[in-house]
């Protein structure tokens, strides 16, 4: 675990599980009697999207490269991050709008 760093997130892997653990992060939150009320279902895509650049944003700053190229690579992670949160939530809610039905 001591190679376990922030700079996963910069990767396709630590993209794809950082987009789960958002997901799961809202999960959770929507179960909160202090926040829970106030995430409704068109709050979350904007909510992941704040998390994944957050998240992004930390990455960079513990990695401490500037350059154009790893700037580019942190949008490019943080554009898949949001993504597939996003994604996910309109996913189910896709789905339970057609299950309703």
């Amino acid at each position: 675990m001591e190679d376990l760093t922030f700079a996963v997130v910069l990767t396709a892997a630590g993209a794809t599980a950082s987009a789960a653990l958002i997901t799961g992060l809202i999960a959770i939150a929507k179960q909160l009697v202090v926040i829970g009320p106030w995430i409704q279902a068109d709050r979350e895509p904007t909510i992941a999207f704040v998390l994944s650049a957050l998240l992004v944003a930390v990455a960079v700053v513990s990695v401490g490269v500037f350059t154009p190229a790893a700037l580019f690579a942190a949008f490019l992670a943080w554009f898949g991050i949001a993504q597939i949160a996003m994604g996910v939530h309109d996913t189910v809610k896709s789905a339970t709008t057609r299950g309703s039905a």
